[in-house]
């Protein structure tokens, strides 16, 4: 990610982009059941809204993003409700920084489609991949304008090559909030 880039998520967390987002991704909340308990990964966690989920479940949790700001925030929410994980600041172009396997990993409204790729491989067997991605439209939806941010239809599948889809979606939805979405949605598990 380019100095500009971190710069600019660390500018929106400070100034409270995302503060009203505290419920987890709905699609996580669906599929988190589906995995083994044990390690779970949450990839560009921000303010931690999934891993605080996902803790709350019983998962030994590491939340990893480039914003010091959304960690801080994040460690000081899951103070806040007496839960534990590790939050990791790191910018995922030079890589995750953790080593292990996890029987479940998040990757929530974050796109790179090379680092999905390789999260299956860091799977436990029986562990779950969550993804959740804009998806590329030509309807008015919300997120991201440049299409750069957004996956092409059939992306997730194609990065979860060599895993076992458990379930795939792509369309129109409405996020808790009442904002008009098109996502891709896939949870897979490794053989």
């Amino acid at each position: 990610m380019s100095a500009a880039d971190r710069c600019r998520w660390e500018a929106r967390y400070r100034e409270g982009a995302y503060a009203e987002r505290k419920q987890p991704s709905a699609w996580l909340t669906e599929w988190a059941a589906a995995a083994p308990p044990g390690r779970a990964l949450d990839v560009a966690c921000g303010r931690g809204r999934n891993a605080l989920h996902l803790a709350q479940l019983g998962f030994d949790v590491t939340g990893v993003d480039v914003s010091p700001t959304a960690l801080a925030q994040a460690a000081a929410a899951a103070a806040g409700r007496g839960l534990a994980a590790t939050w990791l600041e790191r910018d995922l172009d030079d890589g995750l920084g953790v080593a292990g396997e996890f029987t479940l990993i998040a990757m929530i409204r974050y796109v790179d489609q090379a680092l999905l790729r390789q999260l299956g491989e860091w799977l436990a067997p029986g562990g779950v991949l969550v993804a959740e991605e804009h998806l590329q439209t030509t309807q008015d939806v919300g997120g991201p304008r440049n299409p750069a941010f957004r996956v092409s239809p059939g992306a997730l599948l194609e990065a979860a090559a060599g895993l076992d889809i458990l379930d795939h979606w792509e369309g129109v939805t409405v996020d808790p909030d009442g904002a008009v979405m098109a996502l891709a949605r896939l949870a897979a598990r490794r053989p």
